[in-house]
């Protein structure tokens, strides 16, 4: 289940290709190409191609969009020539090598771009804090005291997506979150409008300072691009309004139990300030002057998550009367600073 442990003495050119929106397994694509990377002389060729896709996208067909979400191009038609020219040098000696080490689909932008590291080195890692008001900021919180509070109730769990399903879409991974925002045991934090473009690249990590009166929860960190309210369709076919969208970039969830040791788990202790600190995985998207970034945190997300009772108990073997309400507290302030550490791109 895990080939990381041995990809070693690799000698064969590899190329690992996979989507942002592979909503089965975006881990396994990036963490093969770094296994490779880092376990194995420098003379190996190993190359990283990440698009705009879902699950294994893109050999089929054509990738113009993903649900609400079009990228101004076929995806799959840069990708069909760089396979071709990929094979043809390694397979049989024809042609030319010419392929970056990563190339990648920075959505927001809707471009491909080519990188000689991935994640690239010309970064600069920052947090983007929590503030009152559903406010965020590159800024850090000043005030001493200060939190969001509100019930979490596993018997009316937040949904993943607010369409009806016989089965899970690969496109709820760009819906629109508007319908989660509106809830109110879903927290939201947006910064001002932005007054130029913001990329970020590589990886996203959470780290929240929480309490429960609970003794177990889970927590839900989503990154959401958010569109101008006047917005239009680009696309006359399309009639999904855009003006306001609240697109799903990036979104993870992490059962708090787990927060100091997946081989030990430990309880909360009710009303308790912990941090709850995890990794989001990689992006590569561009924050476009006149949007805005959100954060929405939440404990639940039906039926993508198995529900938690909110108490510490086997999951697997509790029985209804274990399902819990539970008061939940984000907090935002001097002592205790809720972010996300991204890392952003410098032109």
């Amino acid at each position: 289940r895990d080939p990381r442990p041995f990809l070693k003495n690799v000698t064969p050119a590899v190329m690992t290709v996979g989507g942002w929106f592979d909503a089965e397994d975006l881990y396994g694509t990036l963490n093969t190409y770094e296994a490779i990377e880092t376990q194995n002389p420098q003379s190996v060729k190993n190359f990283l191609v990440m698009g705009p896709w879902s699950h294994s996208q893109w050999p089929f067909g054509k990738a113009n969009n993903l649900g609400n979400i079009y990228w101004g191009l076929d995806a799959n038609e840069k990708f069909i020539k760089q396979e071709k020219a990929f094979f043809d040098f390694y397979l049989k000696g024809e042609g030319s090598p010419a392929i970056a080490e990563a190339t990648i689909f920075v959505t927001g932008s809707n471009e491909w771009r080519n990188f000689d590291t991935w994640p690239p080195k010309n970064i600069e890692e920052k947090s983007l804090f929590f503030q009152p008001g559903e406010a965020a900021s590159f800024e850090k919180p000043i005030v001493k005291e200060s939190y969001d509070e509100y019930v979490s109730d596993p018997m009316n769990p937040v949904p993943y997506t607010e369409d009806v399903h016989t089965q899970r879409t690969s496109a709820y991974m760009t819906d629109d979150q508007r319908f989660a925002s509106r809830r109110p045991d879903v927290m939201v934090y947006q910064t001002d409008v932005l007054d130029e473009d913001i990329t970020l690249t590589g990886l996203i990590t959470a780290d929240l300072f929480v309490s429960t009166t609970g003794t177990d929860a889970d927590y839900v960190v989503k990154l959401i691009d958010v569109f101008p309210p006047d917005t239009k369709a680009d696309d006359p076919d399309r009639k999904y309004p855009l003006g306001g969208y609240e697109m799903l970039v990036r979104g993870e969830v992490f059962r708090g139990k787990y927060r100091n040791s997946f081989e030990k788990p430990d309880p909360f202790i009710p009303g308790k300030v912990t941090e709850v600190r995890y990794e989001i995985h990689d992006v590569a998207h561009t924050f476009k002057k006149g949007h805005r970034i959100m954060i929405q945190v939440q404990n639940s997300w039906f039926p993508l998550v198995d529900r938690n009772p909110q108490k510490f108990v086997n999951i697997y073997k509790c029985s209804d009367t274990d399902f819990q309400k539970a008061t939940q507290r984000i907090y935002h302030d001097v002592n205790y600073p809720s972010h996300i550490k991204v890392n952003m791109l410098i032109p």
